[in-house]
């Protein structure tokens, strides 16, 4: 007798890439950063059957933060942090294990006080790709183990630098998030980088 399935519609769909088509590596000179316990609510994924393949790994709304929090904005040298995605676990119940690297410029008072706090907080961050779209490191159901590090260089063309790197478990890969983010110097838009206009 056949197995009646629900909610395992297939949506499979050609994935086009043209001549002159652009597709950039890496992320922006910049990511936001949070505590999770400053956050009330998460925007929602995976509510409703998605139609299209562009909606599956996509964040719907807004996070909703404690009345005084923003997202901080953290520094990035140049051309060394990334995103990367691997699926893991058993058949059924697999999902993907989803690393951020941030490689901050110095070791300074500033940014070493900072990993002194993130380093036994629970932090989610967002990563902006090259074309200003927000990745999202840490769920509502996962939250990102922390491995944090400095160093500070030998020779004058050595690199000072502090790394953070954040794992996280998810269902999704790197979710996106085109919504709002709430910082110090205003919102922007997680779907273009760019900053929102009160209208």
């Amino acid at each position: 007798m056949a197995t009646n399935c629900t909610g395992a519609d297939s949506i499979y769909s050609d994935i086009h890439f043209c001549p002159g088509q652009k597709s950039f590596p890496g992320v922006r000179g910049h990511l936001y950063g949070i505590s999770k316990r400053d956050i009330l609510g998460w925007p929602t994924i995976g509510a409703e059957a998605p139609k299209a393949l562009a909606d599956v790994a996509k964040y719907t709304g807004d996070f909703k933060l404690a009345s005084d929090k923003k997202w901080h904005k953290i520094g990035l040298i140049p051309n060394e942090s990334q995103l990367q995605v691997e699926s893991q676990g058993s058949y059924g119940s697999k999902t993907f294990k989803c690393t951020g690297t941030a490689e901050i410029p110095g070791t300074e008072e500033e940014v070493t006080g900072y990993i002194a706090q993130a380093n036994n907080d629970e932090m989610v961050y967002l990563f902006i790709q090259r074309n200003g779209k927000a990745r999202v490191i840490g769920s509502e159901a996962f939250t990102p183990e922390l491995t944090l590090s400095q160093d500070s260089g030998k020779a004058t063309t050595d690199a000072n630098k502090t790394t953070i790197q954040a794992v996280a478990d998810d269902e999704y890969p790197t979710p996106f998030y085109p919504g709002k983010i709430e910082t110090a110097d205003g919102d922007f838009s997680g779907a273009t980088g760019l900053a929102i206009v009160a209208a």
